[in-house]
């Protein structure tokens, strides 16, 4: 699968993977409009998606111990980006799999 490498804001390097339909219809469906007793709506499951979609689109980068276990980055790995990390990160992962190869 194709490869990329970002640089996010706080110079940390990042690489990034081209992920499957699959994986990516998962992340996506990890996120639920639902309606409160007035109508309003709400979503739940943001941070559960947030999370699938770094697992399943990081490659590599700059990172004291990368590791991926069963095509998945591990939280070892996840726990040493920051929450401006991950929200940055979050968008960039989303929009290279629409580019694809």
């Amino acid at each position: 699968m194709a490869k990329k490498i970002v640089e996010l804001k706080s110079k940390r390097k990042v690489e990034l993977k081209e992920m499957s339909i699959d994986d990516i219809d998962i992340c996506n469906d990890l996120t639920i409009l639902k309606n409160d007793e007035d109508g309003k709506p709400y979503v739940i499951g943001m941070s559960k998606a947030r999370t699938a979609w770094l697992r399943k689109g990081i490659a590599g980068g700059d990172f004291k111990a990368f590791k991926v276990e069963d095509g998945v980055v591990t939280d070892k790995c996840l726990k040493q980006l920051t929450e401006d990390e991950k929200n940055e990160l979050l968008p960039l992962i989303q929009e290279y799999q629409s580019l694809g190869e």
